[in-house]
């Protein structure tokens, strides 16, 4: 954990032992205090390197979690997961373990921990009789003709791992909103494109080979294989509709029935396809059902059709079995002791949220949403002094459409319904399968389990966010870091509520500081690039669309690519440090923090405790050759730091850096709240 003993026993305390040492016998203050002091290196210019000010000697404090982490994030994840293995060792020699959902999550557990070798071709072979083929590399060794050479039915390939959660090959569907109306989810279907992930020819060549396959065959076949993706991902690029007076992005999704699909689409047997999905026989039902389609092109399906003619069954079977290991491969359980407790995480956070919950959170859920709550509303009301400044310069009509989202916005700590019980959670998973002793089985179960979940939107009645659980990826449900989410809400995990990010006794310059401002990140991610079209109800309105060509003249400030999420990014950076700082300002320093603390006066302050969250290992980073984060959403942290801090203009002020530094504020206006 740290690299200092006595920094140990003081995590510890916080972490695992509250019912030990009481928080009022060790001032939080200057225990946070002397984090803060402990991450920071003086040696270096704050107008120069911000990043490396703010968070050069991190790595030196955070050095002992034996490669499980390599920032601030991965370590509040690491300590959670550290404290979820307690609670399952502890579960051992606890009898409610043995029974009911309890013996069902140890059971997943166990079943990670358990296996020794993680081999691919275990989960291939453990499909083939639902898919009711062979592969074709598993008669590569065998003199014999490749049994589905000419009876190969990709659909029913496809549909049947799709249920597994696999997607994206050929075609792309999933249950979404209706953008016209939030409380209306259909299955929708699109044509699959995806430019920036391919296969890589060398990793291709080097599965067949461990497959046995000869290096000549394997190189031939990779080759072709190659070109087959190549030339498929030239038909399948989508073509959306821009925004104009009369088309709006709300026309790319068209609804039908899937007897109307049918008509306008007859390359694909959707009917078959959705009974295989669905496992539902009832034909009349599945006619008539709802389908969603987005910037479809119907003839990418007859183009999609000539090309599959022109390869050979087994090298379009060989490619679906690629996609098909790099699918479960990213699902696996890799890493330090198999990280099997984020493996739990990731495929039961239902369970795994309300054991952290009731065990660990549960005593102080009052006093932390209370305190949470009247941060989360100063933060609203900071924000809507700004858009009421309107240096957008927004019309009423724009600006009562921003209000009305702010207003109706809400919080909800936990990823649990109101109330959350043991029964919710033994019904939830009652058609999850877990063996123990057999991983592939498992996991297999778990993907499909979690794949049915998306489909329970299609009938599930409107419900508050109170009362909703939220399906993810994978890895943002093992993760702890708060997330903006489409119900026009912030979900804030149990995780990040404890030292060294957050506690209520903190004072509120060190808490509005940090939390504060990751909190009025997420607020501002209501009006980015992405969510701005989205109305109070998460309904597409084209006013959004109005507020945002506002932003167009600052755009430029914000990426130097052409992604938009990392622009997105950046100015909830920028404008999520202008609503914190805006609050922080009006918070009396007389009750406890003395300036100049850290040689720091209070504006310095801010921005030093606003990055702590972001402290990383930058050497073992630069050692990885890592641009982005792990999402790659972010640019990486010392990068954000230094380009999206110093767009604030007070940074500038506050350590009263030259024109010439590298944290200047630029010269055009990077400003949109």
């Amino acid at each position: 954990m740290f690299g200092w003993r006595i920094f140990i026993f003081l995590i510890v305390t916080f972490c695992y032992g509250p019912e030990l040492v009481q928080a009022s016998v060790i001032n939080v203050n200057k225990f946070y205090e002397k984090l803060i002091k402990a991450n920071v290196n003086e040696s270096v210019d704050p107008c120069e390197n911000f990043y490396e000010y703010a968070c050069g000697n991190w790595h030196r404090n955070y050095d002992d979690g034996k490669g499980d982490y390599i920032d601030m994030p991965g370590y509040m994840d690491y300590k959670v997961n550290q404290q979820y293995r307690e609670l399952l060792e502890k579960g051992e020699e606890d009898r409610k373990w043995k029974t009911g959902i309890f013996k069902k999550a140890k059971a997943l557990y166990d079943a990670c921990e358990n296996v020794e070798h993680l081999v691919l071709n275990q989960f291939l072979a453990a499909v083939e009789e639902e898919l009711q083929m062979e592969w074709p590399i598993f008669s590569i060794e065998s003199e014999e003709e490749w049994l589905n050479v000419t009876r190969f039915d990709w659909l029913h390939v496809l549909a049947v791992l799709r249920r597994y959660g696999m997607n994206g090959i050929f075609l792309t569907h999933n249950v979404n909103v209706n953008p016209r109306n939030s409380k209306e989810y259909f299955l929708e279907v699109s044509q699959h494109y995806d430019g920036s992930v391919l296969l890589e020819s060398e990793d291709v060549e080097n599965i067949f080979i461990n497959f046995g396959m000869d290096h000549n065959a394997s190189h031939q076949l990779t080759e072709e294989i190659m070109e087959f993706e190549r030339a498929l991902n030239e038909l399948a690029k989508i073509v959306y509709l821009n925004e104009t007076d009369t088309r709006n992005y709300a026309d790319n999704f068209q609804q039908m029935k899937l007897k109307e699909l049918q008509e306008s689409v007859p390359e694909i047997d959707w009917l078959k396809y959705f009974q295989i999905v669905l496992n539902e026989t009832r034909r009349e039902y599945l006619q008539n059902l709802t389908i969603q389609t987005f910037a479809v092109t119907p003839e990418f399906f007859s183009n999609l059709k000539e090309h599959l003619q022109s390869y050979s069954n087994e090298t379009i079977g060989y490619y679906i079995m690629l996609k098909f290991m790099y699918y479960i491969n990213g699902n696996l359980p890799h890493g330090s002791q198999r990280n099997c407790i984020k493996y739990v995480r990731s495929f039961m956070p239902v369970f795994m949220n309300y054991l952290y919950e009731e065990t660990l959170f549960k005593n102080k859920r009052q006093e932390i949403e209370e305190s949470l709550q009247k941060m989360f509303q100063n933060l609203k009301n900071s924000f809507e002094s700004l858009v009421k400044e309107n240096h957008l310069k927004l019309d009423s009509q724009e600006q009562n459409f921003i209000l009305k989202e702010l207003h109706h916005m809400q919080l909800k700590i936990g990823n649990l319904p109101r109330n959350c019980s043991e029964d919710f959670v033994e019904n939830f998973y009652n058609d999850l399968k877990v063996n123990s002793s057999n991983f592939i089985d498992t996991h297999l179960s778990v993907l499909k389990f979690m794949n049915e979940l998306h489909y329970r939107y299609l009938e599930q009645k409107s419900l508050p966010i109170a009362d909703k659980v939220y399906h993810f990826d994978t890895s943002s449900l093992s993760s702890s870091s708060p997330v903006k989410i489409f119900d026009n809400a912030i979900l804030v995990p149990h995780g990040y509520l404890q030292l060294p990010l957050y506690d209520t006794q903190l004072n509120h310059l060190h808490q509005y500081s940090l939390l504060g401002f990751i909190l009025a990140h997420e607020i501002i991610h209501a009006y980015d690039l992405f969510h701005i079209i989205y109305d109070h109800e998460s309904n597409y309105d084209y006013l959004g669309s109005k507020v945002a060509h506002h932003f167009s003249p600052h755009l430029k400030c914000y990426s130097q690519s052409t992604r938009s999420d990392i622009a997105s990014e950046n100015i909830a950076d920028v404008a999520g440090l202008r609503v914190a700082y805006n609050y922080y300002q009006t918070i009396s320093d007389d009750h406890g923090m003395k300036f100049p603390f850290l040689h720091l006066t209070k504006d310095q302050y801010f921005f030093v405790n606003s990055v702590q969250f972001l402290c990383a290992d930058i050497y073992k980073i630069a050692a990885l050759g890592l641009e982005t984060t792990a999402d790659l959403a972010h640019d990486m942290h010392d990068k954000r730091v230094q380009q999206n801090w110093s767009k604030f203009e007070e940074f500038s002020l506050a350590f009263n850096c030259s024109p010439k530094s590298n944290m200047s504020t630029p010269v055009e206006s990077c400003r949109i709240w």
